[in-house]
């Protein structure tokens, strides 16, 4: 699991710098819409003053949505990351904190909150901590991945386009092996560059991974032979485009992880009823184009 927490360390460090780009791209707008709308609602459903926990709260998007409908909320975030975003003014945001240990006294919440977080921790600790720090009459409410929603299935795209490039292609190698071969501005690594972001673009459209990688080589070469950088340097910047794919497949692979585990309803499931936390209602959430996104699960005891 070390992977995947420098991977996700990785993610929110650069969402933190303004380098990220999120998990989806910002066409499939509709998906936030959605999640706002939801995160809204159950805010409506809360007394004022009510006391909110977020697991796995990131940048604290659903702790400030709910604020936006309830202001009067007291509400907290932990992540496992200890490198989170700045978070919205009047919410206190743990960083370094895990799912598995929460540091709150028993019976401390009067809502327990989750997007695409809780499926990434040991479901059964989880939801052992979750009845314990929720309050008897406390709203429980998770959106979770699905196997068969659009964000995997478009992640698991991109980690095949990676997988193209740093596998079959060898992009950043072959690269490097050019620039080795020959002076700067480097021609002839310019135009085999230049044929895979052709490729690329044909074959997966400029809204991908197949392109935008190769794309950043190529410009990494030009600028720096414009800037009169040393081989050294170029691949130093060729490498850490490299780190950046890799750190992005090892996400994706988590989040596929996540899927199965949200999948697989009697033992995830099973785990928060074994704790006293009862399944109410499971609601599927589509995106304008009527994609499967995600899935809101509430719960209640008893």
């Amino acid at each position: 699991m070390n992977a995947t927490n420098d991977a996700w360390n990785e993610f929110w460090a650069r969402q933190r710098a303004g380098r990220g780009v999120g998990c989806l791209p910002a066409r499939w707008g509709s998906v936030f819409a959605v999640l706002e709308g939801h995160w809204r609602s159950l805010a409506l459903d809360l007394a004022p003053a009510a006391k909110v926990l977020d697991l796995a709260t990131g940048d604290a998007r659903v702790l400030h949505w709910l604020g936006l409908a309830n202001p009067q909320l007291e509400r907290t975030g932990i992540d496992l990351c200890p490198n989170l975003p700045q978070g919205p003014p009047g919410i206190d945001i743990r960083a370094g904190v895990a799912m598995e240990r929460l540091p709150f006294e028993d019976l401390a919440f009067d809502a327990i909150v989750s997007q695409f977080g809780v499926e990434y921790g040991d479901t059964a600790r989880v939801a052992a901590e979750v009845a314990r720090v929720a309050r008897d009459d406390a709203r429980i409410a998770f959106i979770v991945h699905r196997g068969d929603g659009a964000i995997l299935e478009h992640n698991v795209a991109r980690a095949e386009q990676i997988a193209w490039l740093l596998d079959e292609l060898d992009l950043i190698e072959r690269t490097k092996a050019h620039l080795a071969r020959e002076n700067r501005p480097w021609p002839a690594a310019v135009r085999t560059v230049a044929e895979v972001v052709r490729e690329g673009r044909a074959r997966f459209g400029e809204h991908s991974a197949g392109w935008e990688i190769p794309e950043a080589v190529r410009r990494s070469l030009i600028m720096g032979a414009e800037a009169g950088d040393s081989i050294e340097g170029v691949c130093a910047l060729l490498d850490n485009i490299a780190a950046q794919a890799c750190n992005e497949r090892d996400r994706i692979a988590s989040l596929k992880r996540a899927s199965a585990t949200a999948d697989a309803r009697d033992t995830f499931l099973g785990a928060f009823a074994s704790c006293g936390l009862t399944l109410v209602s499971g609601e599927t959430l589509k995106d304008a184009a009527g994609r499967v996104f995600a899935e809101m699960l509430r719960f209640k005891r008893g």
